[in-house]
């Protein structure tokens, strides 16, 4: 009985949150590389377990996106250091450092958590095992951008949250196992 009443709520969630920010997003040709001065994230999310549950992805406190199972966007930002964090369940923050004229890649994984799926941020680099896994998904998975209006809707809801994990974030989790780091070598520069 537990597992059916587990299940029903996490059916209920997922549904909602896919009506809450699906109706914003826009199917969009990737990015081969970044404009002039600037860097390029790919936030891939390539399984289907938890398919319907939305992460959503920070750049510090602004919300940047969100993604779904069999999905990703990309981000382009200006070079320097930001702090990334997808928020489902659980947060998983990515210390990156950024380069101009570089692709960087995040591959978000999901476990299950104790009432839905939790979806962590892996970074990449050339070296990775995943890499080439990660570069077809690039191509391949339908690929999003946001609408303005969308991303302010989502955004005012979830500010006061993010507002609060990032002291959370100053005072108990920077520089713990919980960070991950996407390095600036860990980007690739794509010729034209």
């Amino acid at each position: 009985m537990l597992n059916h009443t587990r299940s029903a709520l996490i059916v209920i969630l997922a549904s909602l949150m896919v009506s809450c920010g699906g109706k914003y997003m826009i199917k969009s040709e990737p990015l081969p590389k970044p404009s002039e001065g600037k860097a390029l994230v790919n936030f891939m999310r390539p399984s289907s377990f938890g398919r319907g549950v939305e992460a959503t992805i920070w750049d510090g406190e602004n919300l940047i996106g969100w993604i779904y199972g069999k999905q990703a966007f990309q981000y382009e930002c200006d070079p320097g250091n930001h702090l990334f964090i997808s928020w489902s369940e659980y947060k998983s923050p990515v210390e990156a450092e950024l380069l101009p004229g570089r692709v960087y890649y995040i591959v978000l994984r999901t476990r299950m958590g104790f009432w839905r799926p939790r979806i962590h941020q892996v970074p990449l680099n050339p070296k990775d095992e995943m890499w080439q896994e990660a570069l077809t998904w690039s191509k391949t998975l339908p690929n999003y951008t946001f609408e303005k209006a969308g991303l302010d809707k989502l955004q005012a809801e979830g500010h006061a949250k993010i507002l609060e994990y990032l002291q959370e974030y100053k005072t108990e989790v920077a520089g713990t196992k919980h960070v991950l780091y996407l390095r600036p070598e860990d980007g690739v520069t794509i010729e034209p």
